[in-house]
């Protein structure tokens, strides 16, 4: 098993009280299991999204960036196990900056070697007959995580982020 991203459905309130809670991952974990909340998971790809869209990996997020903080929060709230997150404010103008982008632009320049040579998780890199899955599979994460911006946005919410 490998590091995973989670996209959760919160509030502004409910960050402001993870930053102090004491049983992170614990308490991410129990709101994971709200069947009530929505959640996107793009598995293993948010480091190969990130380095596909910014050329770079998410352990270097870009400062006020929009589609680097789609990819890993607005705030840390736990640096131990990654947990950060967006305010419903900024999660709006993200999920507006993920509908203008044109991925197909940058799919189109996908290199399998760029990202094994910047040593972008996961570490698949070297399985060049897989390139089609892997392009699929980065495909599949972008429009997943589109489209829960633009619920998260229309219901006025904020996200939780939680890669671990």
């Amino acid at each position: 098993m490998g590091m995973i991203a989670n996209y959760q459905q919160t509030t502004d309130e409910e960050l402001e009280k993870l930053k102090s809670s004491k049983e992170i991952v614990e308490d991410v974990e129990e709101l994971q299991e709200n069947e009530k909340l929505d959640v996107c998971d793009i598995d293993k790809m948010w480091d190969a999204l990130h380095f596909l869209l910014l050329g770079r990996s998410a352990g270097e997020p870009v400062e006020n960036n929009l589609i680097s903080e789609a990819i890993v929060g607005q705030f840390v709230v736990s640096e131990e196990d990654f947990v950060s997150g967006i305010r419903a404010d900024r999660v709006k103008a993200i999920a507006e900056a993920l509908q203008e982008l044109n991925f197909e632009e940058y799919i189109k320049k996908f290199n399998m070697s760029d990202f094994a040579e910047n040593n972008i998780y996961p570490d698949i890199w070297e399985y060049e007959d897989e390139e089609d899955e892997i392009i699929e599979e980065l495909c599949d994460s972008f429009e997943s995580m589109k489209k829960f911006y633009l619920r998260m946005s229309e219901k006025g919410c904020a996200v939780l982020v939680s890669i671990y």
